[in-house]
């Protein structure tokens, strides 16, 4: 291969540090399948080979029985290039489900003190505190709810106010020496917990199932 072109690895090979969203997961099977291709490189950290970005395409080629990936390798914990946000959810769905869901977490809005650092979990109307952590709260609403993950809070806050919207949670960051700890632990953090910005990152790589099944050496196509 190409040495300019991002190499492959077995899936067997990588360390997750996040679960994956298991309707979000069936959702890009099903598009694997339609399309016949990887979208764009994984990201990867090159010492520990650590997965930043891609957890959900890694499982749906497992799932479908491929064991490669074409994978971005990039430093990592002293790249002060890579910095590291969070994802927030927007949740589709009825309002009340959402409250029935987390009702164990939930804190009087009067009692709320706005530099909390619990996640928020934003109405239309209202906001409450949530008393949990965000493992707690994902693991009360995965597989029962559909949700979009949105990459800024005031986004987030904008879609909660929507009748398609059930509401939105707004979680803090964490840092990446907590990502390389539930890599390396194995107690993998919830789903979409990471948001990484990478610069320079390849970018509209069409990448054919069928060379990922058998380890051929054969270069991604990079749509033009």
């Amino acid at each position: 291969m190409n040495p300019n072109h991002p190499p492959m690895l077995d899936i067997a090979s990588l360390r997750p540090h996040e679960q994956t969203d298991p309707i979000r997961l069936e959702d890009l099977k099903k598009q694997l399948r339609n399309d016949g291709y990887q979208r764009d490189p994984i990201i990867v950290d090159e010492k520990h080979l650590i997965v930043l970005d891609g957890h959900h395409r890694i499982l749906a080629l497992k799932a479908l029985g491929y064991h490669k990936v074409v994978a971005h390798k990039i430093r990592y914990v002293d790249n002060n290039e890579i910095t590291l946000r969070t994802w927030h959810s927007a949740v589709k769905g009825s309002r009340s489900r959402l409250l029935d869901a987390l009702q164990n977490y939930l804190e009087d809005p009067k009692e709320q003190n706005e530099k909390t650092e619990h996640p928020i979990l934003i109405l239309n109307d209202k906001q409450y505190t949530l008393k949990a952590s965000r493992k707690t709260i994902m693991d009360s609403l995965l597989g029962r709810f559909k949700i979009e993950y949105i990459p800024d809070a005031e986004t987030a806050r904008e879609l909660a106010k929507r009748d398609d919207y059930s509401g939105a949670i707004v979680f803090q960051s964490i840092d990446k020496g907590d990502v390389v700890k539930a890599a390396l632990s194995g107690s993998v953090l919830p789903p979409k917990t990471t948001q990484h910005i990478v610069p320079n990152k390849p970018t509209d790589w069409f990448i054919p199932l069928e060379i990922l099944g058998n380890g051929v050496e054969t270069e991604p196509t990079r749509k033009r």
